[in-house]
């Protein structure tokens, strides 16, 4: 409407200026109304006067609305109080621009402030460059961080930290990386994330930043504690048929506190002492062997491979166990011959077998007839299988995936190492572990090598 009137406003002028002129001219021609023709004259250039003016008001009214709109200042007031007919439209029209303008602009500002708090109250510090090193957005947490007030250029970062302004600059986008920083007397682990986004044709590095020293050393105390449990898990599954033996033997040889005289002694029971004293020597010096490599904490001791028949590890595994067998009412079946060859680290497939053998045992605690299964067989040409079976409780069906997961265990007093510890060993071997369990009939482990 305001537009509208402005236009009528002008074409009326143009018009009347264009009739004063055009009478102006007739009877300045016919000099007969010489004062006529200069009132007419004088009406003309008022009429000039009075366009020019309104063009120039209209001009001065958009340069302060163009102005208020540049300094971009919420608190300037822009108003169309006694102006005339002709622009109150025009300003009214402005002024409605500006106060949506101005509601836009509180709420940017809102806006801003919300992210500010948000950036200054996260615990990951955030930290903003562009690609000549200034300095854009510097939260709270990234100045604790790196230890420093606020700075405007990656350069100031050098003063505390050398070199790191350099490491952020040359970092690519998804690239992270730790840095080690001093700061407080000590050393600070940083954990450094580089992305990056375009603002106006300029490219912005968005750097996370996270303090991760007291993680690392909770790590570091977790690690230790889980090769312990590792360490004490083979150490407990070896001891224990170890002392069973050794009890065996004692038992064999005494009577009461009395040594037997040699003559006492049958020769089936000094052969059975002497097995049984060979292989408790075998599987301790086997032991001592394995924590000495354990010591170098490379994950699982080197391999020494060797070929030997798969047939004479079931033997001396179901002699450790033997004892235990008896006393807990287990039947024993394996091979009656198996020879099977294999090359593999014979202390450490050994050393499975027991493992395997002692699940099972603890797995029929609470079965009728129980029964432990050792056996060797081909699997296609290349190809050696070593399977343990029982007939215990079984593993239930949405536990089964989880039993190679490091310390799961179903047991309250299992360490959850046994199975997850056997499958690495196994894949150092370029072989495979395969479970199979059927809740109240048993589970059977094959190994494939």
């Amino acid at each position: 409407m305001g537009s509208n009137r402005f236009y009528i406003s002008i074409v009326i002028h143009c018009l009347l200026i264009f009739a004063a002129a055009f009478l102006f001219f007739y009877f300045l021609h016919t000099r007969q109304q010489a004062s006529t023709a200069f009132g007419i004259g004088i009406v003309a250039l008022l009429l000039t006067l009075r366009l020019i003016y309104l063009v120039n008001r209209t001009n001065r009214i958009l340069g302060n609305f163009l102005s208020y709109m540049h300094e971009s200042d919420p608190s300037l007031h822009y108003s169309v109080r006694y102006v005339e007919k002709n622009f109150k439209g025009l300003n009214e029209a402005l002024e409605k621009l500006i106060l949506e303008f101005k509601e836009n602009r509180i709420d940017l500002e809102v806006q801003a402030q919300y992210l500010e708090t948000i950036l200054d109250n996260v615990s990951t510090g955030i930290l903003t460059f562009n690609k000549s090193g200034e300095i854009r957005t510097i939260n709270q947490a990234a100045s604790e961080c790196l230890g420093c007030g606020p700075v405007h250029h990656l350069g100031e970062l050098d003063q505390k930290h050398p070199g790191l302004s350099s490491t952020l600059l040359e970092m690519r986008t998804g690239e992270q990386l730790t840095e080690t920083l001093k700061k407080g007397g000590g050393d600070t682990l940083l954990s450094i994330f580089v992305s990056q986004i375009k603002l106006k044709q300029e490219t912005v590095h968005i750097v996370a930043l996270n303090d991760i020293t007291q993680q690392m050393e909770e790590q570091e105390i977790l690690s230790w504690k889980k090769l312990i449990r590792v360490i004490n898990h083979e150490i407990m599954n070896s001891m224990t048929p170890i002392i069973t033996l050794s009890m065996a033997i004692h038992k064999k040889l005494s009577h009461g506190d009395q040594v037997k005289l040699p003559e006492q002694l049958s020769k089936v029971a000094l052969q059975d002492a002497i097995q049984s004293a060979s292989i408790i020597e075998e599987r301790s010096s086997g032991l001592v062997q394995f924590i000495e490599r354990y010591k170098k904490l490379t994950g699982l001791p080197p391999m020494k491979t060797e070929r030997f028949p798969a047939g004479e590890l079931i033997p001396k595994v179901e002699q450790l166990f033997r004892e235990e067998f008896k006393e807990k009412g287990i039947r024993f079946l394996g091979p009656s011959k198996c020879n099977i060859e294999l090359e593999a680290d014979r202390q450490m497939l050994e050393q499975e077998l027991i493992n395997l053998v002692k699940n099972s045992v603890e797995a029929l605690r609470n079965t009728e007839d129980p029964e432990i299964e050792l056996s060797c067989y081909r699997e296609g040409d290349t190809q050696v299988c070593l399977s343990v079976r029982d007939n215990g409780e079984g593993i239930p069906e949405d536990k089964l995936e989880q039993v190679f997961v490091p310390f799961f265990t179903t047991r309250e007093e299992g360490s959850g190492i046994g199975l997850s510890l056997c499958r690495q060993i196994i894949r150092s071997h370029n072989g495979r572990t395969h479970i199979e369990s059927v809740p109240g009939e048993g589970t059977r482990v094959v190994i494939t090598l």
